[in-house]
């Protein structure tokens, strides 16, 4: 009789712990789970209608760092539709995702970058970005460009060279620290921002280059792309966070906000502006200087001021080297900081 107690007894507690694992892998949210949350986000915004979020009862979110109910934000009342998906970077062990989309907002195109945390299939944290002007960016708004994601980015990787979580950790930390080590880039990785890759003046460029990347003047005016790399000059921020580590991928996302200023961008016949980093701020004025009076003759120019930039780092790392980088950026206030690392007295 005891026997039988026991043999019941065990029936029961395996159905138990069979139970318990069931729930904890139905709570527990994967690659495919964290891609289709993040799929219905354009669709609430175009919905008007938040509460079709799987939000948690207690939430975190942000519109360009400003901390708001989604209900408030304008996000919920300007789109009207997503025009274009763009890359999705996938974290199931932090449960969390980064993504950007083209959204439609009365026919215009806005460039969405977002940041979501998930537990228990619930979205607990939404920093969320959106881009409507070159203004907003600081220079560079190129949506269509998310239309035409390079090949380094969906490439496979390679058979044995992909890099363990603790390496995308450490690209992640030297984004915004120059004390740590600078992986190397390949010969292919071009640098993008805000949707696009990014070309430039050749001249300019030879002009901010730090000494160890510096270049000949070229006598071929055409503009031609940055080279990627971590530069000397590159600015840091003491409280920038590693957020998103996708081993899949080989991709991982750095948040930091930068100060600098929007100054003058005189290199074309366009009254221009650019937001230009504390780090690289006296090889640009230099520049300015350069340039003779006819070049400036009958232009308006802006008046340089201070300002900081919300920087979202997306970087491919596999290989031993960087295969791609891709930077959106959120202009702001001076000294505007985050509130995602801001603590509370």
């Amino acid at each position: 009789m005891l026997r039988g107690i026991g043999i019941i007894a065990g029936v029961i507690l395996a159905a138990s712990l069979f139970s318990a694992a069931a729930i904890a892998e139905n709570k527990a949210c994967d690659r495919a789970c964290l891609k289709s949350i993040a799929e219905s986000l354009p669709k609430s915004m175009a919905s008007r209608d938040p509460s079709s979020l799987p939000l948690s009862k207690s939430y975190a979110a942000t519109e360009n760092s400003q901390a708001s109910s989604l209900n408030m934000m304008s996000l919920w009342r300007t789109v009207t539709g997503l025009k274009q998906a763009g890359q999705y970077v996938i974290d199931a062990k932090s449960g969390q995702v980064f993504f950007t989309a083209v959204l439609d907002e009365g026919g215009m195109p806005s460039l969405l970058m977002a940041r979501l945390k998930v537990e228990n299939k619930s979205i607990t944290e939404l920093e969320l970005f959106v881009d409507r002007s070159r203004a907003d960016s600081g220079f560079l708004l190129q949506p269509e460009g998310l239309f035409r994601i390079p090949d380094i980015w969906t490439a496979p990787v390679p058979e044995g060279k992909k890099a363990s979580r603790e390496e995308l950790l450490n690209v992640g930390k030297a984004v915004f620290d120059k004390k740590l080590p600078s992986p190397k880039a390949s010969s292919d990785c071009v640098l993008m921002e805000m949707g696009g890759v990014v070309y430039e003046d050749p001249d300019y460029l030879v002009a901010v280059t730090p000494p160890e990347g510096k270049k000949e003047k070229s006598a071929d005016k055409k503009l031609v792309t940055i080279p990627c790399g971590m530069i000397s000059t590159r600015p840091g921020d003491p409280d920038a966070r590693v957020a998103v580590i996708d081993e899949d991928q080989g991709i991982v996302v750095s948040l930091g906000v930068v100060e600098g200023f929007v100054s003058p961008y005189l290199t074309t016949r366009a009254t221009e502006s650019c937001f230009v980093p504390t780090s690289m701020i006296e090889d640009h004025r230099k520049y300015l200087k350069s340039l003779s009076s006819d070049q400036l003759k009958n232009r308006n120019i802006l008046q340089e001021m201070p300002a900081s930039v919300a920087v979202m780092e997306v970087i491919r790392y596999h290989s031993n080297q960087i295969q791609g980088m891709h930077r959106f950026m959120n202009l702001q206030g001076p000294g505007a900081g985050s509130p995602w690392v801001t603590k509370l007295k």
